[in-house]
């Protein structure tokens, strides 16, 4: 993958200046699946032209970002995705990171190679159960031959994601008894209802949070995370979306994220002077269980708490 030194110099010049670090686009809001707590996609949604996508790519690429995600709706709906991978990675020498996050349903072997030829980076899984349930059809039952697909052939690094909800923490264990042997890294997302806020919490998931952490190595605000989970809200923190994190939507908006769409602004007209208006507390921060927005917020705000995370995640990154 792509992480080297000029990743690294650069992305700690975004603790001080004014600039993005990460910015997750949206291909498009159509998915595969009818999952009951996604409120992201929309019926009949269009593909978001490639063009037009990689316009976005540019104005963010302008603007300073380093780390693009790339999703839906379900990403590996629109055919052109490998194209904008690679669109994202022929900026600054290659250097910047690309990732996919997809419910993995609709690999194949021929679009994981062309997403290889591409050069991205990591694609996050999201699976949320062993078999199918009421809240989420994306489940191991389904994804399991797309999964072992992934060992076989992909070059880029491969998180499995769950949304942790009580009935997915008291599963865990045997989920990843399931995946025993499969090369890969685990993470954590927590239930949100409408607006982000946490949608899950109790024993259970607080046991599984402690036992596994948010993501394999990286717990730098996993303690905040339990305390939510036991309806405490009272830890301060400060969200960088934004600022640090933007959320681009399928219209070619910047957004705070996927769940707040107070603030919404033309991409192609975004500077830094508009960004640094978004350098405050905002009123959704308590109970918030956006995990994206939350780990770049907590990475560049409190930079000398979370410096051996990111070291970590940098020499498992190059090595």
């Amino acid at each position: 993958m792509a992480v080297d030194l000029r990743f690294l110099l650069t992305a700690s010049k975004r603790v001080i200046d004014r600039r993005p670090l990460y910015a997750q686009v949206i291909v498009t809001d159509a998915c595969n699946l009818r999952c009951s707590y996604c409120d992201e996609r929309r019926e009949q949604a269009p593909l978001v032209p490639l063009e037009e996508l990689k316009r976005r790519l540019d104005a963010l690429d302008r603007l300073g970002a380093l780390v693009y995600d790339f999703l839906g709706g379900e990403p590996l709906l629109h055919p052109d995705l490998p194209a904008l991978v690679s669109c994202a990675k022929s900026k600054r020498g290659g250097s910047n990171l690309a990732t996919v996050i997809t419910n993995g349903l609709l690999l194949t072997r021929a679009n994981i190679r062309a997403l290889n030829a591409a050069g991205l980076d990591f694609m996050q899984v999201s699976v949320d159960s062993v078999r199918p349930s009421p809240m989420s059809e994306k489940s191991l039952e389904s994804a399991l031959p797309k999964l072992r697909l992934l060992a076989e052939e992909a070059r880029f690094k491969v998180e499995i994601q769950t949304v942790l909800s009580k009935r997915s923490a008291a599963e865990y264990d045997a989920f990843r008894r399931e995946l025993q042997g499969l090369p890969f890294s685990f993470g954590f997302s927590l239930q949100h209802g409408p607006g982000g806020r946490i949608a899950a919490g109790g024993p259970g998931v607080i046991g599984v949070l402690r036992q596994y952490g948010v993501f394999d190595g990286v717990n730098f605000y996993g303690p905040h995370l339990q305390e939510m989970a036991a309806s405490d809200f009272s830890r301060p923190w400060k969200c960088l979306a934004g600022l640090k994190f933007l959320y681009v939507n399928s219209a070619g908006e910047a957004q705070w994220c996927a769940q707040q769409r107070g603030w919404r602004f033309p991409l192609q007209r975004l500077d830094t002077r508009e960004l640094k208006g978004n350098d405050r507390h905002k009123p959704c921060e308590a109970g918030c269980a956006i995990g994206c927005a939350r780990m770049v917020s907590h990475a560049l705000g409190e930079p000398l708490k979370t410096l051996g995370a990111s070291l970590a995640l940098a020499r498992r990154s190059l090595g």
